[in-house]
């Protein structure tokens, strides 16, 4: 009987010990997944940022009016300045 029990424990702590390696080996994985992802997210933030400075330059903003709006500066004599 006492061997019985010694094995039994030595099973149960083997046991322990394999799940613990699965969870260990989860972990690894989702931590991986998530680095991955993070890096992914910090390209994209970056490449959200140039953009925004590339959209904020006048010539951007002046060629995006014109193509996408059809917007047309309009000439100097033809602009009335009206007086308070």
């Amino acid at each position: 009987m006492r061997l019985f029990g010694i094995v039994f424990i030595i099973s149960v702590f083997a046991f322990g010990v394999v799940m613990m390696r699965i969870e260990i080996n989860r972990s690894g994985r989702a931590i991986g997944q998530l680095h991955t992802e993070v890096e992914v997210k910090r390209a994209r933030n970056q490449y959200l940022e140039l953009e925004t400075v590339r959209l904020q330059s006048p010539q951007a903003v002046q060629k995006l009016a014109e193509e996408k709006l059809h917007l047309r500066r309009t000439p100097p004599q033809n602009i009335i300045v009206l007086e308070d």
